[in-house]
């Protein structure tokens, strides 16, 4: 009993490629996890499982890397039951237009295990998922290409806190770049994965998108982080959205067919609405001075009128 429940907590310390994990730090965390063995019994028990199940290594290296195939099943025990393969279902469904498609791939053994189990279940289960849509506001995008090899370093220097040397293509630059940056937060939003970082060992923040790092490379010096950095203060404060100023009290006089949307979904906690005599719709609410909020506005075209900071503020 002992050696099963060793070999198991093994295998769950088994990274998916493209990471991998070497003998050495396999040894450490089973130490760790109070079972004492020896390289040796690691390598062999490795080698035995390797036979049965989808496991590889870099013979070449010393000590030898381990990892799962990209799309071994996962290791479940218990295996998936109806309503959680139904949820990653679902999930499934929602993230393809959401997630970039290197992300989508990290998760797609835990997808396949989904349909097989729901592909066994009775046409009761089975039919939820047509008559389910998941349908994202605003004009469809495709998700731009980003290296599976590359996020996968990335995510590992955020997870570890390591710095991280990269080549890096600026928007309307030709060539790469060269950087050496501290990842502090990893921040998706629609089909963008954006790096919070900062460079060297400069203070400032700023925010890298995923789909332009070319190279990356993991560095053996520890990531500094600005004292005091708040990474929901930081997005609160509108720097996703390309900060223009300090926050706003926006007043803005809606036609009522576009005021709508905010009577089901604020646009701030303050948020008020009004109705006015000539059936508009007053909207008053404090929000982040953004270069998005500008053009997101403008979107309205004439079913808005900008009482406060005025119309000229959208020209700006």
């Amino acid at each position: 009993m002992e050696t099963l429940l060793r070999q198991l907590a093994m295998l769950r310390l088994l990274p998916r490629y493209p990471r991998k994990i070497d003998t050495r730090s396999l040894h450490d965390e089973l130490n760790r996890l109070g079972y004492v063995v020896t390289l040796r019994t690691i390598q062999r028990d490795l080698n035995n499982l390797s036979t049965a199940l989808p496991l590889a290594n870099d013979q070449q290296s010393k000590p030898q890397g381990w990892w799962w195939h990209a799309d071994a099943d996962p290791l479940e025990i218990p295996g998936l039951d109806p309503q959680s393969a139904l949820v990653f279902k679902m999930a499934e469904q929602h993230l393809k237009q959401a997630l970039p498609a290197a992300t989508l791939e990290s998760l797609r053994p835990w997808f396949k295990a989904a349909n097989g189990v729901l592909e066994k279940q009775t046409d009761k289960v089975g039919s939820w998922m047509d008559k389910v849509r998941i349908i994202p506001r605003g004009q469809p995008l495709l998700p731009p290409n980003i290296d599976a090899n590359v996020q996968a370093i990335v995510y590992q220097a955020v997870f570890e806190s390591r710095r991280l040397a990269i080549s890096y293509t600026p928007r309307g630059v030709p060539t790469s770049k060269e950087y050496e940056i501290n990842p502090i937060a990893l921040v998706q939003r629609d089909h963008l994965i954006y790096i919070v970082c900062t460079l060297r060992d400069y203070g400032n923040p700023v925010l890298l998108l995923m789909h332009r790092i070319r190279t990356a490379g993991l560095l053996d010096i520890p990531s500094r982080c600005p004292e005091g950095f708040d990474l929901d203060s930081y997005i609160a404060q509108g720097e996703l959205g390309y900060r223009v100023g300090p926050p706003i009290k926006l007043i803005a006089d809606f036609e009522s067919s576009a005021a709508v949307i905010f009577f089901e979904t604020p646009l701030s906690k303050d948020q008020t609405l009004r109705e006015l005599s000539n059936g508009m719709i007053r909207l008053t609410a404090t929000v982040p001075d953004t270069k998005e909020l500008r053009a997101w506005l403008r979107g309205f075209g004439r079913d808005v009128s900008i009482v406060e900071p005025g119309n000229r503020f959208l020209e700006d």
